[in-house]
């Protein structure tokens, strides 16, 4: 059996998605490397996708979006099962028409798009998961939480 994280089995155990994630050395892309699998260790209610890039000249999550729609929704439910999270959200800007029509035939029940106005600061984290879910969150004590 394969180790990958993205194989197609999705009978994995919470600590083996963690232990996968953990194995494969992932981490964030934010700039600090902060261990993705010490993420996954959070138990939340809603798992949440920001896939909106503040940055005009960005477009490589919105190519990834369409073109690998199906590997992302794996994904969020592989995320969704070692966090126990109920619902996911993936947010993404009005203006990615082609990730939100590749996106949508592939969402299980559980798992829905948020369309954020093309407006900057989209894409903030505090302001996207206000916007996506209505609630207002502390990253800072979060993330000092996490470490």
């Amino acid at each position: 059996m394969s180790t990958a994280i993205n194989s197609v089995e999705m009978s994995l155990s919470a600590d083996e998605i963690r232990e996968r994630v953990r194995a494969a050395g992932v981490v964030g892309a934010g700039g600090a490397g902060f261990p993705a699998h010490v993420k996954l260790q959070a138990q939340v209610e809603i798992f949440l996708v920001n896939a909106a890039e503040c940055e005009p000249m960005l477009k490589v999550d919105q190519q990834l979006m369409w073109q690998q729609a199906a590997r992302l929704v794996r994904g969020v439910q592989y995320a969704m099962t070692a966090t126990g999270a109920r619902e996911g959200v993936i947010a993404l800007k009005e203006k990615y028409r082609r990730a939100i029509d590749a996106l949508t035939p592939q969402l299980p029940a559980g798992i829905r798009l948020h369309i954020l106005p093309d407006v900057y600061p989209a894409g903030d984290e505090v302001l996207t998961i206000w916007m996506a879910t209505g609630r207002r969150v502390q990253t800072v004590l979060n993330i000092a939480r996490a470490v």
